[in-house]
This record gives C-alpha cells, sequence and structure tokens, in this order.
C-alpha cells in the first residue's frame, strides 16, 4: 500500500472541519506534490442534497491552476488532494463518491465521523475506465444478473459494488480480471435508456495516511 504524507496540523484541520460541518459533508482541496500535501484549503460544499453528497465551489477548484506557478515557497506544486467527510458513515468511497470522481491523480480523503470520539481519515485514488477494446461492459447480461441500487432518489445513476478478494459473479468474470482492486460498475438512464458514454468502471485504489509532525 502506497503511503500519502501529510502534516499533522493537516490531518487535525480536516476533522475539525468535519466536525464543524456535521450533519452535512464538508469539502476543501490539498495543495502539494505527488503523494504529499503542503496546505489545506477549506471549499464550500454547493450540492443540493449536503447531508448525502459534496460539490467543491469552482471557485476553490480553480486555485488548481494557481498552484501551478512557481510562486509559492516550495515551488510549482498541485491540487494533489480533495477531502471530504462522512458524517455517518466509513471512510470508504460510496458510489456517489466513486461518480464524481473527477479527478484521477488527485488523491481522495474522507474523514468519517460514524464514531465522533475516534475519527478517521482514509485516502484512496479513484480511476474511471470506460468501455473500449480494451474494456467490454456487457450492461444488458449485468442488469439481468446483478443488483444494481439507485444512487439517490431520482438520480436515475445505478451502481454494483465489487470487493476484491471476494467471489466473483461469473458474470462479472471478464471485467474482475482486468482489475487487481476493488470497484463500481455505474450507468445512468436518461428516461429508459442508457446513455453507454457514462457507462463506467471505477477502481477504487486505498493508499496509506502518515500524518508527519
Amino acid at each position: 500500500m502506497t503511503t500519502v504524507t501529510i502534516p499533522q496540523s493537516i490531518y487535525d484541520a480536516i476533522i475539525a472541519h468535519s466536525r464543524e460541518g456535521k450533519p452535512e459533508e464538508i469539502c476543501g482541496i490539498l495543495r502539494g506534490k505527488g503523494l504529499q500535501a503542503f496546505e489545506l484549503i477549506r471549499g464550500q460544499n454547493v450540492a443540493q442534497d449536503r447531508i448525502n453528497n459534496y460539490t467543491i465551489d469552482p471557485q476553490t477548484l480553480l486555485l488548481q491552476f494557481k498552484f501551478e506557478e512557481n510562486d509559492y515557497p516550495d515551488g510549482g506544486t498541485e491540487m494533489m488532494g480533495i477531502y471530504h467527510s462522512h458524517p455517518i458513515s466509513v471512510a470508504y468511497p460510496s458510489a456517489t463518491d466513486a461518480w464524481n470522481a473527477h479527478y484521477p491523480e488527485s488523491i481522495y480523503f474522507i474523514c468519517s465521523l460514524e464514531f465522533d470520539d475516534t475519527p478517521v481519515i482514509c485516502a484512496f485514488q479513484m480511476l474511471s475506465h470506460f468501455e473500449s477494446d480494451q474494456l467490454s461492459i456487457d450492461l444488458p447480461a449485468l442488469r439481468e444478473a446483478l443488483d444494481f441500487f439507485e444512487i439517490r432518489p431520482d438520480s436515475h445513476i445505478y451502481a454494483y459494488f465489487h470487493e476484491q478478494n471476494t467471489l466473483t459473479p461469473a458474470v462479472l468474470t471478464p471485467i474482475a480480471q482486468q482489475f487487481e482492486a476493488s470497484f463500481y460498475l455505474l450507468y445512468h438512464l436518461d428516461g429508459d435508456e442508457i446513455v453507454d458514454f457514462e457507462t463506467r468502471v471505477v477502481t477504487i485504489i486505498e493508499h496509506e495516511v502518515f500524518a508527519s509532525i
């Protein structure tokens, strides 16, 4: 498991922000380089349903382009991380998190306050894979054989989660053999029609979090 390093002050700040926002989800970004974070920037959660979802405000996301400039003491950096909270659930990406994971080069930090006295921060990389010559998704067969669930009421986005090292349904084997990771299989309906270009597999790769002093 690859290690992500963040200062203890940032680790504590994520927890503090999460507690302040509860019962809503909070969010923000981390400036850094590679797998090391240097600075935390709080964002505003502008999602319609902030209890169960998060969307970082555009002004905060636009800072990623400023990070690439060389006018920081530590040189040119990047948006190395995106963080948000799970006020009452575990520190693991939800299907909604996977659907909204648009930054494959960033690390996604999740702070769980399921047990408020013992907050947990975990880190993940989420990579989206779309149907291609290398990845074939027989969605009609998968929908018939697997129990998909709708992500949010009236979202028309459906998901199925496959955990690594568990029994793989036969219909899912061709996909599972291509990834050494847990993954979500997701698709979007527009009315009764499947939106083909929005069908995807999102792999979940966990990283160890090291809080440095």
